[in-house]
Parts: C-alpha cells; structure tokens; sequence
C-alpha cells in the first residue's frame, strides 16, 4: 500500500511562562493511501495539535513530515500554504464560512485561488465539480441560500464539498460532528465512509467513540505520544456498528479511557 504521510519523531513544544510544555514528544506513524483513522485520547493528550503540526497549520519543533515523498518539514510559509491549499482538505468542529457569500460560493472560493483556477476554463469545471459534490452530498437544493439560512449538518456537508472540491489527496478532519446533533453526525460519517470509499484517504480527530468506530483504525494517543492502535477493518454496514463500538470501547477501556 502506499504512503501518502510518513511521521517521523515529531515533537512539539510550547513556552507559557518560561514554561516549557512538551505537547508531542516523538510521534511517529504512517498514513497509507486509501486509509481512514481516527485519532482518540483524553483532553490534552496532543490530538488536535498532531493534526494541524502534520498538517503544516503549526510548525513542529522538531521531527520530520514526508509529504507524497516529499520532506515539507522545512516548507517556507507560502509552500505550506501551497500545499494545504492543493493537496489536502480541512473539516473541523467550527464551520467558517463566509457570511456576506452564498453556500455555494464558499465552496468555490478556495478552488478559484488554486493553482487549477486560474483560467476561466479552470474555473468552469470547478463549478461543474462544486455542483456535482453538492448533489452527491444531497445538498444542492441550498446552492444558493445564506450560512445563515441551513441547519449545522448541511452547512458541515458543504464544509465537506469545500474541503475536496481540488480533489485533496489528504481529508483532515478535527472533531467534525462535535457541534452536530446525533442525527446529522450520523449523516456526516455516512458521507466520510462514502468518500473514503472512492478513495481519499482521511486522519479524523474525534472523542466520540460511535464515530471512531466507522473508521478502519484508530490510533490513541495520552501524554502526547500514540500508545496504542486498533485495527477495526473497513465499514460496510450500519447492522455492524453496535458489534464495533462495543469492541473499540472494551479496547479504550484498557487503554484507561
């Protein structure tokens, strides 16, 4: 299988005070292309922060991050930006958007300042892109209304659309269904496996064991370092996620969860 990310001994430190604080210390694993994991722990244990350091929203302090074979440890600013832009996709809890565009232009917006936006032909078929995602995701009867005009979870499927309308060889996601009810969450991860399915790989933070439980496996962190990992095999089926979430969480409980 290949490696779309090779997480080598990274560390993050922050200073608070003349306080060091050690976040991530040596973290390493790989993200192998096709995969979906979720990445699981107590608050504090680093979640979050291994995404966005991975991810190239916040400088390691020290390790090493391969990118589709390429060393983006030492990316200047605007090469990250570059390749946040062309190469991955970004869902979090926080749905921003734009107030002053329509839903469908927040999904457009990102994909017109890509490196495949920049002719008017470029941006025909990413608006041809745009509108497919959003009938695939049973969105596009909204295309045209305000942020302020849809529920959470269509506003968090357009996240979605907008997260891979440049076709992102990477999904981050960062705790994507922790502002939705029970049923919108539910349809959101019907929409990852979906994805996932066709074929793009996605790293999910989550502290919801039923979304953890329809990813191929999870990875848990505490102290910031992985302690564990959990091979749960790909999701097929609704009728199996009762057998699958009773499963994670024995495991999570002898983890100490």
């Amino acid at each position: 299988m290949d490696t779309v990310m090779k997480v080598k001994n990274i560390c993050k430190t922050y200073i608070t005070n003349k306080t060091q604080n050690n976040v991530l210390t040596n973290v390493n694993f790989d993200l192998n292309n096709g995969e979906f994991i979720a990445v699981m722990g107590p608050s504090g244990s680093g979640k979050s922060t291994l995404l966005y350091t991975i991810s190239g929203m916040d400088r390691m302090t020290a390790g090493k991050v391969e990118f589709s074979g390429r060393d983006v440890s030492n990316f200047k600013d605007n090469e990250l930006a570059d390749l946040r832009l062309n190469d991955m996709g970004f869902v979090f809890q926080q749905m921003h958007m734009l107030r002053n565009l329509s839903i469908l232009d927040n999904i457009l917006v990102s994909a017109y300042n890509s490196k495949n936006g920049r002719t008017k032909e470029q941006r025909k078929k990413i608006k041809e892109t745009a509108i497919a995602l959003m009938k695939k995701l049973d969105i596009i009867d909204i295309a045209d209304h305000d942020i302020t005009e849809v529920s959470g979870g269509e506003l968090q499927r357009a996240c979605i659309c907008r997260a891979l309308i440049n076709n992102p060889k990477v999904l981050f996601a960062d705790e994507p269904t922790g502002a939705l009810n029970s049923k919108s969450a539910k349809e959101v991860m019907r929409q990852f496996n979906q994805i996932n399915q066709l074929g793009t790989t996605i790293l999910l933070v989550t502290h919801d064991v039923k979304v953890a439980a329809k990813t191929n496996k999870v990875l848990y962190m505490e102290d910031g370092n992985i302690q564990g990992e959990y091979e749960l095999g790909r999701f097929t089926d609704e009728s199996t996620s009762k057998e699958r979430e009773r499963m994670l969480t024995s495991w999570l409980m002898d983890r100490g969860w």
